[in-house]
């Protein structure tokens, strides 16, 4: 596990110390941290990718609510309520699982075209919420159906409509699975690049892929801030993971018990 650790982690250590480097220390001293330290290249970085955070924070907040949202009232709706058409419903979204994301990039762009949504937040949060719905309504209505019945039923005893047992019992029980979807979502649009490669063409609205993608073009062989940009592309996830880990591990070891 060591090993594996520290094969994992040395692009990571590589990316740091080479940020700190000019191109000749890059060239000549490429595994060893080397003197001085060029910091500047932090704040030439930051200062071309900085509006991409912006955008991107946008997006990912976005539609973790969008996702989030219909998620956890769907798989609500398929665990505790009967409905016609239930099982058939579901088993598309079941189907939907098995289907490559990359078989359905020219649909979802024609449909994306023809709703007006390119350049757009919502060609982001939209077709996210799309995409993540049939493996996370699974997860939530796996969930829900883990739960002690008579919990519903003695609200449902005492009167309570639907919507009132879903928010103050079922969510609440959902809040690990729904820590754990939250932070996916987020890594989901933090490292998405294909899709608004393709979606957002105006400059103004690109994410932080997308913007590295275009530091590395802009960049030439100034090397020491392309990679202090793909350092400070990474630390918010890192920052995010590392406050929401009990959440994130919780979440993770619950699915896998109700799972």
């Amino acid at each position: 596990m060591v090993a594996i650790v520290l094969m994992l982690l040395f692009p990571l250590y590589l990316t740091i110390i080479g940020s700190f480097k000019d191109l000749e220390q890059i060239l000549n001293d490429f595994f060893v941290p080397t003197l001085p330290l060029h910091v500047e290249n932090y704040a030439k970085a930051f200062v071309y990718i900085a509006p991409y955070y912006v955008n991107t924070a946008l997006y990912a907040v976005l539609s973790v609510v969008l996702t989030v949202g219909a998620a956890t009232v769907a798989g609500y709706a398929f665990s505790a309520l009967r409905f016609p058409l239930r099982r058939p419903l579901f088993m598309l979204l079941f189907i939907k699982m098995f289907m490559p994301g990359v078989m359905l990039l020219v649909p979802s762009f024609v449909l994306a075209v023809n709703l007006g949504l390119l350049n757009t937040p919502f060609v982001i949060a939209l077709f996210c919420m799309g995409t993540s719905q049939p493996f996370w309504v699974f997860v939530m209505k796996t969930f829900v159906d883990g739960q002690p019945r008579e919990l519903f039923e003695a609200m449902r005893m005492d009167g309570a409509s639907e919507l009132r047992i879903f928010w103050h019992l079922a969510l609440p029980l959902l809040r690990p699975m729904v820590a754990l979807m939250s932070l996916n979502v987020i890594l989901f649009i933090w490292n998405d690049f294909i899709w608004p490669l393709v979606t957002l063409t105006d400059p103004g609205m690109r994410t932080i892929t997308v913007g590295i993608y275009k530091l590395s073009s802009a960049a030439g062989l100034d090397y020491g801030m392309m990679l202090a940009g793909y350092a400070l592309a990474a630390l918010p996830l890192l920052i995010a993971f590392f406050v929401s880990m009990r959440f994130f591990v919780s979440g993770l070891t619950a699915g896998a018990v109700k799972l």
